[in-house]
């Protein structure tokens, strides 16, 4: 199950499963833990961080 709040300042999100299903990962219960709690991970990227990335690639399509 993955939650997401869209807010003013950018979605935040949840996986209630964590990210790998790897026992050994440093991403095997984390976000598990943050569900748990009632927390959130915010702002995967901003606005500005996507503007500035040298492999950017903007497509007008029209139709």
């Amino acid at each position: 199950m993955m939650a997401v709040e869209l807010t003013p300042d950018g979605p935040r999100t949840v996986l209630a499963y964590s990210l790998s299903a790897d026992p050994t990962s440093a991403h095997h219960t984390d976000q598990t833990v943050l569900f748990s709690r009632g927390q959130w991970v915010t702002g995967r990227f901003t606005e500005a961080e996507i503007a500035t990335d040298p492999q950017l690639r903007t497509t007008t399509v029209r139709g």
